[in-house]
C-alpha cells in the first residue's frame, strides 16, 4: 500500500529541486529561458497537485473522528441492550424471560414442545418471506453497478478521444506558423551561406548550406497536397472518433439515469412490500401451524 506522506514527501523534495533548477535557468539569460519557462510549469504542476493530495488526506483523516463518534454510539447501544438483558427483577432480554414468553406462545398456539418454537420451521417461514423483500432490488443494484462501471469506462474513452482530437486540430492549426518558420529559415540560411561562403568560413557555410536545404525540404512536402490531405483525415477521423465516444457516454449516462430510476422503483416496492410483512409473515406461520389436510384418497 502505498504510503500517502511518503509520496509527499517526495513531492516537496522535487518541488525545491525544481525550483532551484528553474530559478539557475532563469538566471543564465535568454538562453535558458526555455528551459526556465518548463522547470516554472512543473513547480506550478506540482504545487498544485501537492495541494490537492493534502486536501484528500486532510478529508479522509478527519473522518478518524465520524468513525470513533460511530463506534462510541454502537458502544452505547450495545450499553442498553445489555441493560434489556440484566437489570431489574424480570429483565426482557434475560433468558428466562424469553423461556417464560415461549411458553406462554406455545401454549397459545398450540405447539409442542414449546422448544419447537425456536425450529428451523418458523424461522424459515418468516425468514423466507424477508428475503424475499430484500431480494427485490438485487437485480437493480447489480444493473446500476454495472452501469456505473460502464459509464467509467466511457468517460475514460471519451476523455482519450478528445485528446487525440485536440492533438489533430492542433497539428492543423500550428502548420502555418510551422510553414512560416521554415520559409523564414530558408531565406535566412540561404544568406547565411552565400555570405559565409564568401568570407572563406567553410565549415559554417556548409552548415548554414544543410540548414537551408532541409528548410526547402520541409517546404516542398508540406506544399505536397498529401499534406494537407493528411491533416484533414487525421482531423476527420479523430473528430469522429470523439462523436462516437460521446454518444457512448451518453448511452452510458442514459443507463446510469435508468438504473437509477429502475432501482427506485424497487426501493418504493420493497417499502410497500414491508407495510404488509407482519401480515404476509402470519400467514407463512399460520401455514406451518395448520398445514392443509393431505390430499383424499
Amino acid at each position: 500500500m502505498t504510503d500517502i506522506a511518503t509520496i509527499l514527501s517526495q513531492a516537496r523534495t522535487k518541488l525545491t529541486t525544481w525550483q532551484a533548477e528553474a530559478a539557475s535557468a532563469a538566471a543564465s539569460g535568454a538562453s535558458q529561458t526555455q528551459s526556465a519557462d518548463a522547470a516554472w510549469d512543473a513547480v506550478a504542476a506540482i504545487e498544485a497537485a501537492t495541494q490537492h493530495a493534502e486536501g484528500l488526506r486532510t478529508q479522509v483523516l478527519a473522518r478518524n473522528d465520524t468513525l470513533a463518534a460511530a463506534l462510541a454510539a454502537r458502544a452505547a447501544a450495545l450499553a442498553d441492550a445489555e441493560t434489556a438483558r440484566s437489570n431489574g427483577p424480570t429483565p426482557p432480554l434475560a433468558d428466562a424471560t424469553a423461556t417464560a414468553l415461549r411458553g406462554t406462545v406455545a401454549t397459545a398456539a398450540g405447539v409442542t414442545p414449546a422448544t419447537k418454537l425456536d425450529g428451523a420451521d418458523y424461522k424459515t417461514a418468516v425468514g423466507t418471506v424477508d428475503t424475499t423483500i430484500a431480494a427485490l432490488d438485487d437485480s437493480a443494484l447489480n444493473d446500476l453497478a454495472a452501469a456505473l462501471l460502464s459509464l467509467e469506462t466511457k468517460l475514460q474513452d471519451y476523455e482519450d478521444a478528445e485528446a487525440l482530437a485536440e492533438a489533430a486540430l492542433t497539428a492543423a492549426e500550428t502548420a502555418p506558423a510551422i510553414i512560416a518558420n521554415d520559409l523564414h529559415r530558408a531565406l535566412v540560411q540561404r544568406e547565411a551561406a552565400a555570405t559565409l561562403a564568401a568570407a572563406g568560413n567553410k565549415p559554417a557555410a556548409v552548415l548554414a548550406y544543410v540548414d537551408y536545404q532541409a528548410a526547402r525540404a520541409r517546404l516542398t512536402t508540406a506544399s505536397a497536397a498529401a499534406a494537407a490531405t493528411k491533416l484533414q483525415t487525421d482531423w476527420n477521423t479523430a473528430r469522429d472518433a470523439q462523436l462516437s465516444a460521446a454518444a457512448d457516454l451518453l448511452a452510458a449516462q442514459l443507463a446510469v439515469i435508468q438504473g437509477q430510476l429502475a432501482l427506485a422503483r424497487k426501493r418504493a416496492e420493497m417499502t410497500a412490500r414491508l407495510t404488509t410483512r407482519d401480515a404476509v409473515a402470519s400467514a407463512a406461520v399460520d401455514a406451518v401451524l395448520n398445514p392443509p389436510a393431505p390430499p383424499g384418497p
